[in-house]
């Protein structure tokens, strides 16, 4: 299911990241090629201080750190697990980057921090995603650059999907939702631009996953352990085992099927800091 979900206290953004199959699988799926094109259209450049905040295993922020360079990168991200494999990654790599446990609506920063902030996949399970923008302003210098990425339709658009697995899956987000995940994010982040004050704002909407005649099996291991630690978290939080190990192998089945759509969208919106 979404990629950053599993914890044990409701409202909070420990969901998947907490689970220590998930580090691994956001690391495999994130291509840094796709990212360092988006990163400098979006305005990143060369010696810039620049803030990835929900940073994870840090697979964006070593990508921020290459173009940035000699500039500082500061990753913050509110899983301590997650933190530690981003620390082991970047000395691994040999990129320079400071990494903070930090909440993103209370972010640990100096206000006017950084040139750039940037955050991706995240706003999609915050219960305040408005205050977190507010906060990324806040750090941002007067006339720089704020980034956020999200998710649009994000598991709602299957085509055909059994009627019994569909009430299952309602059933699933409604919780989820509970929680602070919405599935139609990404076509409220311009709206909050907006209302936080960033201006020259502009709006990149592409695919992100687009599925027809089937899932193509290069991606059914991130299918697999996604839908996996999902079931785990609705397990938790409902006590229905059944229930949820029943949806988590009907999705799978389904989306091997040679008849099935199924597509979400990435939507970027970046704008200026006008106002401090």
């Amino acid at each position: 299911m979404p990629d950053a979900m599993l914890g044990l206290t409701p409202r909070t953004l420990s969901y998947i990241m907490e689970s220590p199959r998930e580090g691994a699988r956001l690391e495999a799926k994130t291509d840094p090629v796709v990212f360092e094109g988006q990163l400098r259209d979006t305005g990143l450049r060369q010696s810039m201080q620049v803030l990835d905040v929900g940073c994870g295993t840090g697979a964006v922020t070593r990508s921020l750190a290459k173009i940035a360079a000699p500039g500082r990168v500061v990753g913050v991200d509110i899983s301590t697990s997650r933190l530690t494999q981003a620390r082991e990654l970047a000395a691994a790599h040999e990129v320079e980057v400071e990494f903070i446990e930090g909440d993103a609506c209370r972010l640990p920063l100096s206000s006017a921090s950084f040139d750039y902030a940037w955050s991706r996949f995240l706003f999609e399970y915050l219960p305040e995603p408005e205050r977190a923008l507010a906060e990324l302003a806040r750090v941002t210098r007067l006339g720089g650059t704020v980034v956020v990425a999200d998710l649009d339709g994000q598991l709602e658009q299957f085509y055909p999907l059994e009627a019994s697995v569909r009430a299952d899956l309602r059933e699933g987000l409604r919780v989820l939702g509970e929680m602070g995940f919405d599935p139609q994010v990404g076509r409220k982040l311009y709206h909050w631009c907006w209302s936080a004050g960033l201006r020259d704002i502009n709006v990149s909407v592409a695919p992100y996953q687009m599925y027809a005649g089937g899932l193509p099996e290069r991606d059914l291991m991130n299918w697999r352990k996604k839908l996996s630690i999902a079931a785990d978290y609705l397990i938790e939080h409902t006590g229905h085992r059944e229930r949820w190990e029943r949806l988590r192998h009907a999705l799978l089945a389904q989306l091997r099927s040679p008849d099935l759509f199924y597509y979400c969208s990435l939507v970027t919106v970046w704008g200026k800091v006008t106002t401090t």
